[in-house]
């Protein structure tokens, strides 16, 4: 039964994107408003707001509040999306969650609503039905339009802007930066992380216009790095006045700490207005993020990173050189079709020794012979592969070389066939 709701939800995929929020108004109406009762962290940004919400969540969840944790996409089941102090949503609840939204959607009186918008209706539902203190809720694309943007947050917080999705946010970084913008309420407090000027400058005007209180979350959080591995870092914090001691991140990766920052930042301003304690140090050390420079295998090195635009693949570049200064470096590729594929192949080429192009599940996925073609353009030594094995057999094959499977999250079904545990 429960494949069955998951399929007629999904179905609504083919209706794509359509921006605005009077659909998802009207569908939260018919449920009886069930975000107004919350206490959201609203989380936008082109790169890092999945791993900032997750350290957010962790966080509050170690401090003794009952939280809610709202992310996309998944990486293996659609229930991860929907996490109720840590724990994904039971299949009962979802089957019955999808019911009581379709049914809803029915009765708007306006056109069906996207995967997006009642996946997002499911979120709240679920949240208020479980008397969640506090929502962390990512948004999907943008902010301005996107579903989510219907809550009243606590906090809004704006994670590193970069291109993506220029047919829906614009093409160049004041638009996008705009869109994302967009989160920032009358009056709501901001945190803003690092990011370009041109970008930083449209999120401060709009914050100043609003009367939102804006922080910039390197002038609030301070790190001294003390120790770094390949799969963890050992830091002390310094954050509004506060002392985090040999505090053990359990990620690998200079970028990490950015992202960091910016969760600490927010949490900070929230612990301040909310009157809250929290245990930041508890929070950060139980962080469970799968996919974000995911070790899979220490010898050889096998990495996972959901990494899908130029941007965040320029980062992953840094932090291979950081990590593995001196290995071979073999990659699997996979992406959307509607990525930027020849900026991303670009951005990583320096570091490619050896590639292997793979055809990821789903319509939306590019082919292995696409992928092949751009790589090549790009002066990359890369072949289409039926499955990451070739590649396991490559690395395996070789001294001092690592693999990194990277290009997009809907990478991790394909490599659990391969035996890795996600």
């Amino acid at each position: 039964m429960l494949d069955s709701s998951i399929d007629s939800l999904f179905s609504r995929t083919s209706l794509g994107i359509k921006p605005g929020l009077d659909v998802t108004t009207a569908l939260l109406e018919k449920l009886g408003n069930p975000h107004r009762g919350l206490k959201v962290i609203h989380v936008a940004g082109t790169n890092g707001k999945g791993s900032v919400c997750a350290m957010i969540e962790s966080v509050l969840r170690a401090s003794g509040f009952k939280t809610g944790l709202y992310t996309s996409p998944h990486l293996l089941r659609f229930n991860e999306r929907f996490r109720v102090s840590g724990k994904e949503i039971s299949n009962p609840d979802l089957e019955k969650l999808i019911e009581v939204v379709m049914a809803a959607d029915k009765k708007t009186g306006l056109r069906p609503a996207t995967f997006f918008e009642l996946s997002t209706a499911i979120a709240f539902e679920h949240f208020k039905r479980s008397g969640v203190q506090y929502a962390v809720i990512e948004t999907g694309m943008g902010g301005r339009w996107d579903a989510t943007n219907v809550v009243q947050p606590v906090i809004s917080v704006i994670t590193r802007i970069a291109l993506d999705h220029a047919n829906y946010l614009g093409d160049d970084l004041e638009k996008i930066a705009g869109e994302k913008a967009g989160i920032i309420k009358e009056g709501t407090p901001v945190v803003c992380g690092p990011m370009p000027v041109e970008a930083e400058a449209v999120i401060y005007k709009e914050a100043t216009e609003k009367n939102a209180p804006i922080l910039g979350s390197e002038e609030a959080a301070f790190f001294q790095p003390l120790e770094s591995r390949r799969t963890d870092q050992l830091v002390d914090i310094e954050a509004s006045g506060q002392g985090y001691r040999n505090v053990r991140l359990p990620f690998g990766g200079n970028y990490q700490l950015e992202n960091c920052g910016i969760a600490v930042a927010a949490l900070e301003d929230l612990s301040d207005l909310e009157g809250i304690r929290l245990q930041m140090k508890r929070g950060l050390e139980q962080v469970k993020w799968p996919g974000r420079f995911q070790t899979l295998e220490i010898k050889p090195p096998m990495i996972f990173d959901g990494a899908h635009n130029p941007n965040a693949a320029a980062t992953l570049f840094q932090t291979l050189e950081e990590i593995f200064p001196k290995f071979g470096n073999g990659f699997v590729f996979g992406f959307m079709k509607d990525k930027d594929v020849a900026g991303f192949l670009e951005a990583l080429a320096p570091a490619v020794e050896k590639a292997f192009a793979i055809t990821l599940p789903g319509e939306r996925a590019m082919s292995a012979e696409q992928i092949t073609e751009i790589g090549q353009a790009a002066g990359i030594d890369i072949e289409p592969a039926e499955s990451p094995q070739v590649a396991i057999d490559w690395v395996n094959a070789g001294k001092k070389r690592l693999l990194c499977f990277t290009g997009s999250l809907f990478m991790a079904e394909e490599l659990k066939k391969s035996g890795f545990n996600i």
